[in-house]
């Protein structure tokens, strides 16, 4: 063996094989498939060695101050393709595409992309330049509004007065962005809501035409607890006849079998209802007993009532004609007038009973048109009334018949506190309160409130300090001018 290694035909026999299996390896690959990301097709006219392949999502990075601007318009992808020897190709891993705007000032620019590809190879970027716009980066903060739609909520519940920490976010972007920025909100991700919704809501910027902008926000989520309940209560069902009756045929009684429905709605719509009154019944073709279906009218401001029919029972007598009927009411009449005894009293002591009686009757008024205030208001803050947006509520006053009868508006005072109120959009409970010994209730009980930031503005000297140096610069150029002229001030 070692005579073997010592002979140099024996080793170049041994290196030709080596240089023939390296060949042989590297043909087969070039040739066979290939596991290469690349989209590959052969051009015409090209050797066998040649090819054109396309990479395609090549990710775009721009090289700018990112402390100082933001940058828009640059897709964040783009296509490259390569052409050349195929071994050149594979070696084209780590395939960069990059924008250079270090040196380009903020305005809208036409820029040229580039790539880190070898030189011996042919590159085609699609697309090849891009417009962008510079702008300066500008950071500001806005009040977070809570955005929860009523169908997110299961049918029956309603939402109450949301809360979200942080109450406000810092918004950065472009200065047209931030310019543009309509609102801010936490969307509320859910369905069919029927509990309290406690969650991480992501913050998303809005302009005037709710398009949503790409902004940067602190905090990107925020954490939202919205109370979902069941908003219903049951009032009894008052129904009547409708319809004239057959001849000869008189309604006797109407009885539903079902006396009350549960209603559904907001808070306020719920308050307005009491009952479900002059429920129509059509008695026109009823004869003897009979049971008749009756569907259950929606009142004003309710979202759903339960049932929504109900079956009622109808009975009708007959035998009797209209005229009988009027013969024996004025029988009746004649006979109670003979067996009541005459009246004693005088008509002053009429009078005195009926007064008397008018103080001690209590009587129930709605008076409308009061004016809803704003309490405890900060100067640092702007105040406004978006619900009810004129400002002014209807009360329901009740007490001496003679007081609330000379009620008016102005005798009510009505409204809301918003001390320790931060910027933000807030539901208050409405107070009021009128003359002793009557009753005040607001037809509604909350109002919504928008508190703004003032912007800060420089302070004016004061009037005083302006005035005295006026004074100050007169006499000053007075005295100069007699200075310059003695002989006049002889």
């Amino acid at each position: 063996m070692d005579k073997l290694m010592n002979n140099h035909w024996f080793m170049k026999i041994i290196a030709l094989l080596l240089a023939f299996m390296l060949y042989l390896s590297v043909t087969l690959e070039e040739t066979g498939s290939s596991s290469s990301p690349f989209n590959s097709s052969s051009s015409s006219g090209s050797t066998s060695n040649e090819e054109t392949q396309t990479i395609q999502d090549v990710p775009v990075t721009a090289y700018f101050d990112d402390e100082k601007y933001i940058v828009s318009g640059l897709p964040e992808t783009v296509d490259i393709t390569l052409k050349g020897s195929k071994s050149d190709i594979k070696l084209q891993r780590d395939v960069k595409v990059y924008a250079n705007l270090e040196n380009l000032k903020p305005g809208n620019h036409q820029v040229k992309l580039h790539d880190n590809i070898d030189d011996g190879l042919s590159v085609e970027i699609d697309p090849k330049t891009v417009q962008v716009t510079i702008e300066q980066k500008v950071s500001k903060k806005f009040p977070l509004e809570v955005s929860l739609a009523s169908d997110q909520i299961k049918s029956g519940y309603v939402a109450g007065t949301p809360s979200v920490s942080p109450k406000s976010v810092v918004v950065t972007g472009g200065k047209s962005q931030i310019e543009s920025i309509s609102s801010v909100k936490a969307l509320v991700e859910e369905d069919d809501a029927d509990s309290t919704i406690k969650q991480q809501a992501k913050v998303v910027a809005f302009d005037r035409n709710l398009n949503k902008l790409n902004v940067d926000t602190n905090p990107e989520f925020v954490q939202v607890n919205i109370p979902i309940k069941r908003e219903s209560k049951s009032v009894p069902l008052k129904f009547e006849a409708s319809g004239t009756p057959s001849e000869g045929v008189k309604v006797t009684s109407i009885e539903p079998q079902t006396k009350e429905a549960v209603i559904y709605g907001d808070e306020d719509a719920l308050k307005s209802v009491n009952e479900i009154s002059e429920i129509p019944v059509d008695v026109s073709d009823i004869r003897g007993t009979e049971t008749v279906e009756v569907n259950v009218p929606l009142p004003e401001g309710i979202k759903r009532v339960s049932p929504e029919s109900v079956k009622v029972k109808v009975n009708t007598s007959e035998g009797s004609t209209k005229e009988e009927e009027a013969k024996e009411d004025e029988k009746e009449t004649v006979e109670k007038e003979s067996t009541e005894p005459e009246e004693t009293t005088t008509e002053e002591e009429e009078k005195e009973q009926e007064k008397e009686d008018e103080e001690e009757t209590n009587l129930t008024r709605t008076i409308s048109g009061v004016s809803l205030s704003i309490g405890g208001q900060s100067d640092s803050f702007l105040y406004q009334m978006l619900t009810p947006s004129n400002g002014t509520i209807s009360i329901s006053a009740t007490g001496p018949k003679n007081t609330v009868q000379s009620l008016s508006a102005g005798d009510i005072s009505a409204s809301v506190s918003a001390s320790g109120y931060e910027a933000g959009t807030y539901t208050l409970p409405i107070s009021v309160s009128g003359p002793s010994g009557v009753q005040i209730t607001p037809n509604t009980s909350t109002a919504k409130v928008e508190i703004t930031a003032k912007e800060e503005e420089e302070e004016e000297p004061p009037p005083e300090e302006e005035e005295e140096e006026q004074q100050g610069e007169q006499t000053t150029n007075y005295e100069q001018q007699q200075e310059q002229n003695p002989a006049n001030s002889e």
